[in-house]
């Protein structure tokens, strides 16, 4: 360490904003909107029927059935939402939806096993960058969306003077805001996967570059090596970058869209190469072994040993699970040979975080040897960014004029945020939404269970508050997976009736 560094002070980052439109007393528009409306027709029924007791009590009434729109349960979500989303699960629980049975003897067509849920429309074709890679491209007919998963391998911050990490994380607000100016990217999801290391890929190796005459000591000494690495863990890093379809042709013909998309990457890969992230498109092939890895990870050593010699592993239409079962009273979601527990966060990392305030919950652990952190950010254009910007401080400054006590000092604060960003923005800064999913997966119930509470310390070293998934591990499992599956996009909820 320089000097220098010695004396420079340390960087900490902030200015996290809820997106939220609130009008007076903290209240949303459309709420506002609606206690509004009750109010004025409680007042037109006192003066049309001239009773002040009857037009009150169906004033009260009324205002007894907003309050669910407004109160959070401890989900953080509000009372309509918790309610459509039970009666949800219930019609689930009725029609059998929340159990998904694959293969051969299931009546899936063709006896495969497509991805569940949201995911089982999806398509997957392939084809060639300019600069002569082969991509996998995932299809999402309904919402016309293509998502290319970029292989990365992560250069860290270990050995690098602050100074340099201070200019590693400016390139990557840069790659962020670089998003936000094109106009056809809709999101950019980064994952960080940890799993225990089996061996395979070095035994693949090993035996790919042994002579069949090599003496018997040297084989026997590479083989107590590989066995002695198959104690620890591996570390995945990629990234989803997903496109919307441009133009009527894009929607229709795949084809049309990789012709773009392939003129596009090359500049992406340059773009992360700033970041000390090196990154190559993953292959059809190398797309369905994520995601059928992520389903049956007890499939990793055989998936693992032929990614490494670039056989072939399966078709798109097989990377799902052969099962899977979702079980609202332990919030847990069974497939295959794992049982996973999804949480999704609520809160950023509170206070004035350093760059390694997510470093804990991204290492690997080996009380959680499975476990996949997925950041989705959904950049802003130039002009949507302003916009929402100037809404966030319109927002706070109404908080702040009716905010009192403890209310006002966290009004305050959202204020100087807000202000913060829009000064930033101004000057040429990004804007993204960013969301995160946080999945661990064991072998067992029990065995998940017991990693709980450690998850649970993780998320919390985070800074972040994050809550199960409730009544839609399913759902928030396929988009932990980061690879294209954005769930707001496929939301049955109406926004209005959202915390």
């Amino acid at each position: 360490m320089t000097a220098q560094d010695t004396e420079r002070p340390v960087r900490t980052y902030a200015g996290f904003v809820d997106e939220r439109r609130t009008y007076a007393f903290g209240l949303t528009p459309f709420s506002f909107a609606v206690i509004a409306a009750i109010v004025l027709v409680t007042l037109a029924l006192m003066f049309i029927t001239g009773s002040a007791l009857g037009s009150l009590g169906f004033g009260a009434v009324l205002a007894l059935l907003w309050v669910p729109l407004v109160v959070k349960g401890p989900q953080g979500k509000t009372g309509y939402e918790m309610l459509l989303l039970r009666r949800q699960w219930r019609r689930q629980r009725r029609t059998g939806r929340h159990i998904y049975r694959a293969g051969q003897l299931s009546n899936q067509a063709g006896g495969r096993s497509r991805l569940p849920g949201i995911g089982a429309e999806t398509e997957l074709w392939w084809a060639l960058d300019t600069n002569g890679h082969r991509f996998g491209m995932m299809r999402m007919p309904s919402t016309h969306q293509y998502t290319v998963l970029l292989r990365c391998r992560i250069g860290g911050a270990a050995g690098n003077d602050q100074h340099i990490v201070d200019g590693l994380v400016g390139s990557w607000a840069n790659f962020l805001a670089m998003l936000g100016q094109v106009p056809n990217i809709a999101a950019a999801a980064v994952t960080i996967e940890t799993l225990p290391d089996t061996g395979e890929r070095a035994r693949a190796n090993v035996d790919a570059i042994t002579h069949p005459d090599s003496p018997d000591t040297a084989r026997q000494i590479l083989a107590e090596r590989i066995a002695a690495s198959a104690t620890g863990f591996r570390v995945h890093g990629r990234v989803a970058i997903t496109f919307d379809a441009a133009t009527p042709a894009q929607r229709k013909d795949p084809m049309a869209a990789a012709e773009m998309i392939g003129a596009q990457l090359p500049v992406l890969y340059s773009q992360l190469a700033h970041t000390d992230v090196t990154a190559l498109p993953m292959s059809d092939s190398e797309y369905a072994a994520v995601v059928r890895r992520a389903f049956d990870p007890a499939a990793e050593p055989d998936i693992e040993r032929a990614l490494t010699l670039g056989e072939y592993v399966c078709d798109w239409a097989d990377a799902g699970p052969i099962t899977a079962e979702e079980d609202v009273d332990k919030v847990t979601y069974r497939h295959d040979s794992g049982i996973s527990r999804v949480w999704t966060m609520t809160s950023p990392p509170s206070g004035f975080p350093t760059e390694r305030v997510l470093a804990g919950l991204l290492s690997p652990n080996s009380q959680v040897p499975r476990k996949r952190v997925t950041e989705i950010f959904r950049p802003y254009s130039p002009a949507d960014a302003a916009k929402t910007v100037e809404g966030d401080f319109k927002s706070a400054v109404a908080a702040v004029n009716t905010a009192r006590g403890i209310g006002s000092a966290t009004a305050d604060i959202a204020l100087e945020s807000t202000n913060t960003a829009r000064v930033a923005e101004a000057r040429g800064h990004g804007l993204v939404s960013m969301s995160m999913v946080i999945t661990a997966t064991a072998e067992s119930a029990e065995e998940l269970t017991a990693l709980d509470p450690e998850m649970r310390g993780l998320i919390s070293g985070a800074r972040i508050t994050a809550r199960p998934a409730y009544m839609y591990q399913a759902a928030a499992f396929l988009g932990g997976l980061g690879i294209g599956v954005l769930l707001p996009d496929h939301s049955t909820i109406p926004k209005s009736l959202r915390g």
